[in-house]
């Protein structure tokens, strides 16, 4: 049992250390984890001395290390939604000129998979990690409108409807009725709910039984109404993915 609280705690300390925005010292580590400053400077100098946790001696704070990288890339390169979807989403991107993003449902959030970027830029790449609310982007909600009731029910208690702009839906019933219109519909939109000024539209990846597995979208600063006329692109790439893992869409 004492193993076992020790391996809790040191991951405690990984999670916190990777949510934050910025470097954590070793006096922010033990207050928000309620624990003594000894016990977390021995956790801190164990994963650290392994690689997964930096020091910035410059200001004697702590960050993810790089150890940490290899172990993701491994999950990424096993992922098979993401190993499936990565050549569509580039089609897509270069045919819409636009951000394509690939994510999932985890913990009750969106967790980004990967991405590919609008050609014009000079660099293509994955984006992966990111955790967005659920009830705001168009990935989450297309994902939240397929499931039932009493799962987007448990989600809820445990996220609340957080404003991160003047167009986040913050309350439960406006949102209900809203993912009833995103089920109608087949598709999901941001307008500019996460972020102000970027819009974007989401579709759902489905398994072999239907269900809903993840999610594709295009993003872009364009308003709403332009992105949405690439919504027959959105919604075949999404459909031939789920092809691709398996099922026939119905």
């Amino acid at each position: 049992m004492k193993m076992t609280k020790s391996v809790l705690r040191a991951l405690d300390i990984l999670e916190l250390v990777s949510s934050s925005q910025k470097s954590v010292t070793l006096s922010q580590i033990a207050h928000i984890l309620g624990i003594n400053r000894t016990t977390a400077s021995r956790f801190v100098q164990t994963l650290g001395s392994r690689g997964y946790l930096m020091k910035n001696n410059d200001r004697n704070e702590y960050q993810i290390g790089l150890k940490i990288l290899p172990l993701a890339a491994k999950s990424l390169d096993s992922n098979r939604l993401r190993v499936e979807s990565l050549p569509y989403l580039e089609e897509l991107a270069t045919k819409c000129g636009e951000r394509i993003n690939l994510g999932i449902l985890y913990e009750g959030e969106v967790l980004y998979l990967g991405g590919v970027d609008k050609p014009s830029l000079p660099m293509k790449y994955s984006l992966f990690g990111k955790t967005p609310p659920a009830h705001c982007c168009s990935l989450g909600k297309v994902m939240l409108a397929h499931m039932p009731e009493e799962e987007v029910g448990a989600i809820l208690d445990r996220k609340p409807l957080i404003k991160l702009t003047e167009n986040t839906i913050t309350d439960r019933k406006l949102l209900y009725q809203h993912l009833a219109e995103i089920r109608s519909q087949g598709y999901a939109t941001d307008n500019q709910e996460t972020l102000p000024g970027v819009c974007c539209t989401g579709a759902l990846v489905k398994d072999s039984e239907g269900r809903g597995i993840g999610a594709i979208s295009i993003t872009s600063t364009s308003n709403l109404e332009k992105i949405k006329e690439k919504l027959d692109d959105l919604l075949q790439t999404a459909e031939i993915i789920s092809h691709a893992m398996g099922t026939t869409v119905l």
